[in-house]
Parts: structure tokens; C-alpha cells; sequence
């Protein structure tokens, strides 16, 4: 069970650093501000985090952990992981985003 909510918590982390890496892409080639970059990680990184905590909930549903006392709280603190590792994965874009050079 923990290794299905660390893969959760790493599918989490790929795809907020895959979205940083993309608006980051896009502030490079000026198609988007780098505030509006800001703004749209915030958003990416929110529902990245919920909706992968969602689907990680609704597997666990399935496979039976809320059933079991242990095994259903630990599957309540995997998913408020799963949000902070969203949110500090918002905190790191925030700080590396940022314009290019202009000469």
C-alpha cells in the first residue's frame, strides 16, 4: 500500500514539474508573461494535486484499504501528502519560473 501512494505522490511530482517545464518553455519562446506562467502553474499544480489524489482514493476504494482501520488512515495522510508535495512543487516552479534575458 505505501508504495502505491509514493508512486502517487511521484506521479504528482512529474506531472507539476512537467507543467513547470512547459510554461517555463513558453515564457522562453515569449508566447506567455511570466506572471501569467505564475498563474497558470498555480492552477496546473491545484488540480494536478486533487485530481491525482482523487484517482489515488478512488483505486484505494477499490482495492479495499478503506476497509481496514490501519490501512484507512494511513490512505487519508498518503493523500494530504500527495497535496503538499503538489504544493511544494508550486512553491519550487514559482521561484524558477522567471523572463529571459532581453538585450
Amino acid at each position: 500500500m505505501t508504495l502505491f501512494f509514493v508512486a502517487g505522490s511521484a506521479l504528482t511530482l512529474l506531472l507539476c514539474a512537467a507543467a513547470c517545464w512547459l510554461l517555463q518553455h513558453r515564457v522562453n519562446q515569449q508566447t506567455v508573461s511570466a506572471h501569467d506562467a505564475k498563474g497558470y502553474l498555480l492552477i496546473a499544480c491545484i488540480v494536478i494535486g486533487f485530481g491525482v489524489s482523487a484517482g489515488c482514493f478512488a483505486v484505494g476504494q477499490q482495492l479495499g484499504y478503506q476497509q481496514q482501520e490501519n490501512t484507512s488512515e494511513a490512505m487519508a495522510l498518503a493523500l494530504l501528502l500527495d497535496v503538499m508535495v503538489a504544493l511544494l512543487a508550486l512553491i519550487v516552479g514559482l521561484a524558477v519560473i522567471k523572463e529571459p534575458e532581453q538585450y
